[in-house]
């Protein structure tokens, strides 16, 4: 390899482990503290870089937060998409869905705590200054794409697609909620967790059945 190749692909290298390192740097304070209550100054010191220095790999704190952002959905739909290429039907497509983001949560108690802090930090912001994660790893619309199969299979019933999204949805969110409160706010009261596999279980058999039921009774 020629000097020149070589010296590009280290200059890369390191480059990449400078944006790794910021990100990790940011997460980690903004999860303690606040997306509100850190400042690029404090990221700088963590990495214990000048501030010219992030902003040269990030243009903002809300570019850094978007960055941030699509790593753990990146993350998390690589899991889903595991998950659709060895679930079969739409229970098991659901149950390991579910029991990967109840996984993700307690797996590490920080991933929480982020989530939580971002939905604080935007319910003041401006709309259009809201980061903003990758839309084509969407999770919803990956849930949407794995279950639009089954429908076509007649494995769930035509046109209830949404409605299962949406209860799926919030019970990922509640899920999300509880792990935050298990882990963070009263973890001494809450014994055994609120959510395990066999809830899990049950509650992916409850939203198909009461699905099937209720189109059956609108034909």
């Amino acid at each position: 390899m020629k000097k020149d190749e070589t010296e590009k692909q280290d200059k890369t290298q390191r480059e990449t482990r400078m944006r790794a390192a910021i990100k990790n740097a940011a997460f980690e304070l903004m999860a303690e503290k606040g997306l509100d209550k850190v400042s690029m100054r404090e990221i700088a010191e963590k990495v214990h870089v000048t501030k010219p220095v992030l902003y040269y790999y990030f243009k903002n704190k809300e570019d850094l937060c978007s960055s941030i952002i699509e790593d753990h959905e990146k993350t998390f739909c690589e899991k889903l998409q595991n998950v659709q290429n060895s679930a079969k039907g739409p229970e098991e497509i659901l149950y390991e869905g579910l029991k990967s983001h109840l996984d993700f949560f307690m797996k590490d108690p920080i991933h929480s705590k982020f989530v939580i802090q971002m939905i604080s930090y935007t319910l003041d912001m401006d709309p259009k200054h809201v980061p903003q994660g990758g839309e084509d790893r969407h999770i919803h619309g990956m849930l949407e794409h794995f279950l639009r199969q089954e429908e076509k299979n007649g494995k769930i019933p035509a046109g209830s697609l949404p409605d299962i999204v949406r209860l799926v949805s919030g019970l990922a969110t509640e899920i999300m909620f509880c792990a935050y409160l298990e882990q963070h706010v009263c973890p001494k009261h809450i014994k055994g967790g609120l959510y395990n596999n066999e809830v899990i279980s049950r509650l992916v058999k409850i939203i198909l059945l009461g699905i099937k039921e209720y189109y059956k009774e609108q034909k």
